[in-house]
């Protein structure tokens, strides 16, 4: 669900006997077309989150990374993941998490929309709803949404930032920040900075019987 160009989906359904990738942006489910051509297992549709083209308990494995932060329905696209998941099968997701003290999606004044990272905006949620281009969310409310669509959780994990994209452009403020990743990866290691310091939120879950 939100396959984009497919980069991550084929690193996922490398050894599935069928992988589907739904997206809304025509252009990059395009660029998936053209290097999954040829792979029969392979189906990239366009297609919205919250009406899921697919017979209930259809697919085995739903990954979504990055996405439930965008979509403009979030109930009716959790719905949708949990209808078409086979009983027993897992659902993992990814999503910008409260901790992390910068907004990396920008925000909006207005008519006016400033990019990049806004400090400490997540912090404050009120303020978060109301002016930034994306969600945020806690453990607990990623768990409100899945647990009454009879999903179980199986576990909760935390990515810290590694600057790969942004510090290899000159001039970018993360170029600055390398000498952080050792730090950062130590910090997956400890609970507390593991949450503090994790940019994503990573849940996975099984569909009960």
């Amino acid at each position: 669900m939100g396959c984009g160009n497919g980069f991550v989906t084929e690193l996922v359904g490398a050894e599935c006997d069928e992988v589907v990738g739904i997206d809304l942006e025509p252009a990059r489910l395009e660029d998936f077309r053209d290097h999954a051509e040829g792979d029969a297992r392979t189906t990239v549709l366009l297609m919205s989150a919250a009406s899921i083209d697919f017979p209930s308990g259809y697919f085995s494995l739903i990954t979504c990374f990055e996405v439930l932060e965008h979509v403009p329905n979030l109930r009716s696209s959790v719905r949708e993941i949990c209808r078409v998941r086979k009983p027993g099968g897992a659902v993992v997701i990814s999503v910008p998490q409260v901790w992390f003290p910068f907004e990396n999606h920008g925000m909006r004044i207005g008519v006016r929309t400033f990019s990049g990272k806004i400090p400490l905006l997540p912090y404050i949620r009120p303020l978060h709803r109301k002016l930034s281009n994306a969600r945020v969310f806690s453990s607990g409310e990623i768990d409100r949404l899945f647990l009454p669509n009879g999903m179980e959780l199986l576990e909760t994990s935390y990515a810290s930032p590694q600057f790969e994209r942004a510090a290899a452009l000159a001039g970018t403020w993360e170029s600055r920040f390398t000498f952080l990743r050792d730090f950062l990866d130590h910090c997956e290691k400890i609970p507390i900075l593991r949450v503090l310091t994790g940019v994503s939120m990573l849940k996975a879950y099984r569909k009960s019987p």
